[in-house]
């Protein structure tokens, strides 16, 4: 006998708007209006980039006193990082020649070096190259363009080979394309100049769409590295007869040293614009980890161009105290040994270091003049970017072909044995050093990568990560990745936690989970998060500023720090993304549309903006809009199940059930774990009388996500009208075991217990 249940218990079907996606993972928005940022050119600093480069000697003053430096670093790849074209240097190379497809390079009659390739009016036109950025292994001209700007070339020089080559290989880049040399993923003033050059100042100016760039020196000089040093070149010309030590020079630390490199040895976004040597990474930079992106692998090593510095993080050579310039020379940028005699300074025993003693040979199983036998061909491989740029990884990660074959991270037995396949790889491993157990970097790996896949186990292993000893870049990393489970309480509670974390790295991603929660009204996580909002570093009260953005005091220290981070990134569309979003979440939803259709002007092939575009229509109740907004993300990339789930939202507010319920299945079968699918496609398919199907596929959300109720409360309800009693009290109670104060459940529970 089938039970009657009342009606103030039946299901509703699908959310009937969609989610705001915001930088940090946010979920929801205030609808009260709020200002918002006035796009306005500022600087950190109260001064005028004048007078503070007004303080720079140039590298020039400091070659008398300290000459061995000097030639060093003069024909270094620091001291060669941006220059003006030179006639006898470059010219050889543009003598007329083929290269790429629609381009060539020639000396025209009025001796300009030029470069012929396509425009944004797709034509073929001759531009004029005004510089050259990077020395070796490759070159990149660059060409002057409207409103200050200046773009990076993508056909690029091998001065070894005196040979034209594209960056992007095979890959060419349209007009249009944000990567195309005419967009802004080349424009010199963004994206290079900062790193190719001494204390730059971008001065984006939004209202023209326009730059006055403005630089201390060209190219990375002694400053670059050591800051401003011409009240110290003047104390050196009139030193005291006591012999007193020089007020006006720096000393660093070792680890402000190692930031200092990182400012551009390092994936990062911008905070401030005008990094001072000797200040705090943290307080110029917000790092990119390792996370739920692809950015790098499970184990640390780098996959997307990355540089050095998250990888070196999260490495155990780091953990020990090991910092840049102890392998590198500050002012050659060469190694200070050839080969594993550099490895060896401290792996031979008895070092600073206490690192474990190595016989290269024994422990590499390769001949003594095998590249094999070297250290870095195992422990340190080499990713090529840009067609010839060869970084080595600086995780120092150890070579796992199971890794490769369960997760297919990279190992370096197959870098180079690329003739042959993991399973061979896994058998050499064995006979080398025998059977072992899973060492700590393995589990942790496995962990991070089935943390990746939304496996509900992988929440309790990130939550004892963050209650282990691990070092604070993997810790960082568990915090991220806690972010699909903030709604779980144990979740939520080690990552406010770890907000108390002495790493501000670590606080930093703890702060950006929290702040779902924060749009959800939880005042537990609102109260422990204000405190950070001054914080000691910069990144995390800016972080807590977005946490909190709805109402937050723009004039406040973390709402002025926030407000300068959105102006001084609004020449990238990721950066009118970002204005989108704070507008959002301040209520104002026209501005935000706006802002989101510039970042679409800019990168029109970016589905993110796309996705976000159609988030934005749907809260403003143009449902048609957001359909097909989210459908050109879709176009763009078809594998992404949250834009199939967010387009089933759109067509559900549309009335379109049936091309909803369809695009809810397209979800699942992009990605069996993703519990709020199929949470929705159970509704959809009991409001389509199909409770038994709808029954199969609420299962499948509760095996996805164990921790929400209200998916065995749905199943619960369902269960009931089919006159299953005792399985509907079941999954009743499992709601309310999950959550105690639910008042449905409660109901519905009662109601069964008749």
């Amino acid at each position: 006998m089938s039970l009657k249940i009342p009606s103030n218990l039946w299901l509703l079907l699908i959310s009937t708007s969609l989610a705001v996606t915001v930088i940090f993972g946010y979920k929801h928005f205030s609808n009260s209006p709020k200002s918002s940022p006035v796009a306005v050119a500022v600087s950190p600093e109260t001064a005028s980039d004048a007078t503070v480069h007004a303080h720079y000697a140039g590298s020039a003053s400091c070659r008398e006193c300290h000459a061995a430096a000097f030639e060093k670093w003069q024909t270094s790849h620091h001291g060669l990082a941006e220059r003006e074209v030179k006639q006898e240097q470059d010219y050889p190379a543009f003598s007329p020649r083929q290269n790429a497809e629609g381009s060539s390079t020639f000396v025209d009659a009025d001796g300009l070096a030029k470069i012929l390739t396509r425009g944004l009016d797709q034509q073929l036109h001759p531009y004029p190259v005004v510089g050259v950025i990077g020395h070796s292994p490759l070159r990149q001209f660059l060409i002057a363009a409207p409103g200050g700007r200046m773009q990076a070339c993508d056909l690029a020089l091998d001065p070894a080979k005196n040979t034209w080559f594209g960056i992007y290989g095979e890959d060419r880049r349209n007009p249009g394309d944000w990567g195309h040399w005419t967009g802004q993923g080349m424009n010199w003033n963004a994206m290079c100049a900062a790193c190719h050059n001494t204390r730059l100042w971008k001065n984006y100016e939004p209202q023209t769409n326009s730059y006055h760039s403005t630089m201390a020196e060209q190219s990375i000089g002694c400053e670059a590295c050591h800051g401003p040093l011409k009240a110290h070149v003047e104390w050196q010309k009139k030193p005291p007869l006591n012999h007193a030590k020089d007020p006006t020079l720096p000393h660093f630390t070792r680890d402000q040293g190692m930031e200092t490199c990182a400012a551009c040895h390092a994936r990062r976004s911008e905070l401030t614009g005008d990094l001072i040597p000797g200040e705090s990474f943290y307080d110029h930079f917000s790092l990119t980890i390792t996370d739920e992106t692809n950015t790098f692998h499970p184990d640390g090593q780098v996959r997307d161009e990355d540089y050095e510095f998250t990888s070196f993080l999260s490495s155990r050579m780091h953990h020990a105290g090991v910092r840049c310039a102890d392998c590198h020379d500050p002012h050659s940028g060469q190694r200070l040994a050839p080969g594993n005699l550099l490895c060896m300074r401290c792996h031979v025993g008895g070092g600073e270091f206490k690192a474990p003693i190595i016989d290269p040979v024994t422990h590499g199983h390769h001949g003594a003049d095998s590249p094999g036998s070297l250290c870095t061909s195992c422990h340190m491989p080499v990713t090529n970017y840009m067609q010839l740029q060869p970084r080595h990884d600086h995780s120092f990660s150890i070579p796992d072909p199971r890794l490769t074959k369960e997760f297919n991270v990279p190992n370096a037995c197959n870098r180079c044995h690329s003739d042959k396949d993991s399973d061979w790889a896994i058998d050499a491993y064995k006979k080398f050093y025998g059977e072992k157990p899973d060492r700590p970097s393995r589990t942790r790996s496995l962990l991070i990568a089935t943390a990746r896949r939304g496996d509900p186990a992988a929440r309790d292993g990130l939550i004892n990560l963050l209650a282990s000893p691990e070092t604070p870049a993997w810790k960082a990393t568990a915090c991220r990745l806690l972010t699909r489970w903030t709604a779980d309480p144990a979740a939520t509670q080690a990552l406010l936690g770890e907000l108390r974390h002495e790493s501000p790295l670590v606080r930093e991603a703890a702060v950006r989970p929290l702040g779902a929660l924060v749009r959800e009204n939880n005042s537990q996580v609102r109260t422990a998060l204000q405190p950070l909002l001054d914080d000691s570093a910069r990144s995390v009260r800016i972080a807590a500023a977005w946490a909190l953005c709805a109402d937050l005091d723009l004039d406040s220290r973390a709402g002025r720090e926030l407000v300068h981070m959105l102006d001084h990134n609004a020449d990238q569309p990721t950066g009118r993304m970002q204005l989108a979003q704070f507008a959002s979440l301040r209520g104002d939803n026209a501005a935000a549309i706006r802002q989101m259709r510039k970042a679409i002007e800019w990168d029109p092939n970016s589905p993110p903006f796309h996705h976000d575009l159609a988030i934005l229509l749907s809260t403003t109740g143009d449902a048609q809009g957001a359909v097909n907004a989210i459908r050109e993300a879709i176009r763009l990339d078809a594998t992404n199940p949250e834009y199939q789930y967010n387009l089933a939202l759109a067509l559900n507010e549309l009335g379109s059930t049936a091309a909803a319920t369809a695009a809810l299945e397209k979800t699942v079968q992009l990605d069996p774990t993703y519990a709020r699918a199929w949470y929705n496609l159970g509704l959809a398919r009991n409001g389509a009388n199909q409770p038994r199907e709808a029954v199969a596929a609420l299962q499948r959300g509760e095996a996805a996500d164990p921790a929400d109720p209200a998916i065995p409360y749905a199943r619960a309800t369902i269960l009931a009208r089919l006159g299953q009693k005792r399985e509907a009290q079941a999954a009743a109670a499992r709601a309310l075991q999950l959550r105690p104060d639910y008042p449905e459940a409660r109901q519905l529970m009662e109601f069964l217990m008749r």
